[in-house]
């Protein structure tokens, strides 16, 4: 239902007020509303009676290109009116502007607007109460637990850190148990993401053995064989299955190969770090220093009878051959 209209003294009275650049919440002429003085105040600028005081915004209608474009960056890209506005991706427009065409065509990511409309919003009292509470007793207390006694986002309780100028500092933040306690956490998935790759990688190893031992069957004069000392299988006596060392003394060469594949020794490896870790945690293992001969490198050699419950033995020692294996 249209109002009443608008008298020669109103309009005066509202042009002296806007010559005299007051802002609309501050334009106040009885009887009339807001949006009534807004209106009001265009037209007499359409007019050409506020002497170019008052300029006003201009309105720039979306254009059918720029619609499709914001379609193709929030639907196919999942961009965020912020990231449209930032990079500029629809050029010369503002962010309130872009979110308020995603909103009217039903753009954007379904579970954020949903996550948006279900958020708690504090009130003016939670605001001071929780700010009064930050600047107080709750000033080293973990963000995570302050969002979750006051139902809010661990994102929103950083936001008013970092406006009351009471960030956590980086040694407060690793300091506290819960930073401990989520730091060990990692480090247990981390080694069980570490034991799970190594474990395929072995598998993969061991698939690819076979692969070459078939290979090398199949050739018109294969190397010679050699049957592992632990796991008792024939593999061809080559570089590629066991480790092969070659001393020179003089005009004269001698070639070793160990009586365990590559597959087992890494098998002892393994199992000697692990034994080792349980006894010594945390100490390095330095070449040499696993026992069984004395300040040799070779890691065959071990003998530790503090670790074993049957008697101590050596394993894997190499032993010569009358050939010379192929590199």
């Amino acid at each position: 239902m249209p109002g009443e209209c608008w008298t020669i003294k109103e309009i005066e009275s509202l042009i002296d007020q806007v010559v005299g650049n007051k802002k609309l919440p501050e334009l106040c002429i009885p009887g009339k509303s807001e949006a009534a003085v807004n209106n009001q105040r265009r037209r007499l600028k359409e007019a050409g009676q506020l002497g170019g005081v008052f300029t006003g915004r201009t309105l720039k209608p979306w254009t059918i290109c720029e619609l499709n474009e914001l379609r193709k960056f929030s639907n196919e890209y999942g961009f965020s009116a912020d990231f449209i506005s930032q990079l500029q991706l629809v050029p010369g427009r503002s962010k309130d502007s872009v979110s308020g065409m995603m909103h009217r065509h039903g753009l954007g990511n379904v579970a954020v607007r949903a996550r948006a409309k279900q958020a708690h919003r504090l009130t003016e009292s939670q605001r001071e109460e929780l700010t009064t509470f930050l600047l107080g007793e709750g000033r080293l207390v973990q963000s995570g637990d302050i969002a979750e006694r006051w139902g809010i986002a661990q994102q929103t309780t950083n936001g008013y850190r970092r406006r009351l100028g009471i960030p956590l500092s980086w040694q407060q933040a690793r300091s506290s148990e819960e930073y401990q306690d989520r730091r060990e956490q990692l480090a247990r998935r981390l080694v069980r993401q570490m034991r799970e790759r190594w474990r395929e990688w072995r598998e993969r190893r061991k698939e690819s053995f076979e692969n070459l031992r078939q290979e090398m069957e199949s050739l018109p004069s294969p190397p010679a064989s050699r049957v592992c000392q632990i796991c008792h299988k024939q593999w061809f006596a080559t570089r590629e299955f066991y480790y092969v060392q070659t001393r020179t003394r003089g005009k004269r060469a001698n070639t070793t190969v160990s009586r365990t594949c590559r597959l087992c020794r890494s098998d002892q490896r393994r199992t000697r770090r692990g034994r080792l870790s349980v006894l010594l945690p945390g100490r390095p293992m330095a070449p040499g220093s696993l026992g069984g001969n004395a300040g040799s490198s070779d890691p065959a050699f071990f003998f530790s009878p503090a670790v074993v419950d049957s008697p101590p033995t050596l394993t894997g020692r190499a032993t010569a051959v009358d050939f010379i294996t192929p590199d």
